[in-house]
């Protein structure tokens, strides 16, 4: 979903009249008209976080296609309550930040995903730890697990969503591969502080130590080439959620 130049004008006018209070509202889907329905903010402290009323969202003449809301303080990444709301609301979220508005499709949680080949799977894990940074890169095709590590799927992939091979210096942000005779078959997300976010065949996706283990099984470590150090934080933000 993409949204109009229109829409975005109309949340960011919103965001300056509430500020400093944070503003809310949806995107609604009227036939195939695309608008922006403001709500008032009834959060006991709107200035810190926003609550859209049970009521508003009944009655919306279409389809409500995604959740607004303004970040005053012009923080750039959904924090963790926003991750826990927006997996509860299974909506993309519209961020009105530093005069621009930034859409975040939904994904679930980082941790705890049942693994699922093709759905929910270690490269899945990976491209929406980024689309939560604000880099966006496509999917690709699975066919078997095996046949596709077996192909060098990671190494053609990688490239083609923005990612370099470094040879030293593994820092938080990397994507480490790591292998098994050889062969790359699995990706964790580096956070630093000997730490890596990953989701294993047949495991639910978690964080764990980039242990010795992990240390002898890499293969390769890719960086992207938009990634800046403070992204970090859209990622922290979600794992944080319970």
């Amino acid at each position: 979903m993409k949204l109009t130049k229109q829409t975005q004008s109309d949340i960011l006018k919103h965001a300056n009249e509430a500020a400093p209070n944070e503003s809310c509202g949806f995107v609604v889907l009227t036939g195939r008209k695309q608008s922006y329905h403001p709500c008032e903010n009834v959060a006991t402290l709107p200035q810190d976080t926003f609550e859209i009323p049970a009521d508003a969202w009944i009655g919306i003449d279409g389809d409500i296609v995604a959740v607004v809301h303004s970040h005053p303080r012009n923080e750039p990444f959904l924090s963790g309550a926003d991750r826990k709301a927006q997996n509860q609301s299974e909506l993309p979220w519209a961020l009105a930040t530093g005069g621009a508005v930034k859409l975040f499709r939904y994904a679930p949680l980082l941790r705890g995903r049942q693994f699922v080949y093709g759905a929910a799977d270690c490269f899945t894990l990976i491209r929406d730890a980024f689309m939560l940074c604000g880099i966006e890169f496509r999917d690709h095709p699975r066919s078997n697990i095996d046949d596709d590590a077996a192909a060098g799927s990671f190494e053609q992939n990688l490239p083609d969503g923005g990612f370099i091979r470094v040879r030293a210096g593994l820092q938080a942000g990397d994507v480490v591969l790591t292998a098994q005779n050889g062969i790359a078959n699995h990706a964790a997300l580096y956070l630093g502080g000997g730490e890596m976010l990953h989701h294993a065949f047949d495991h639910l996706s978690r964080v764990e130590p980039y242990s010795k283990y992990w240390q002898r099984m890499t293969h390769s470590v890719w960086r992207h080439q938009d990634w800046q150090p403070e992204m970090l934080e859209a990622i922290k933000n979600d794992i944080s959620v319970i």
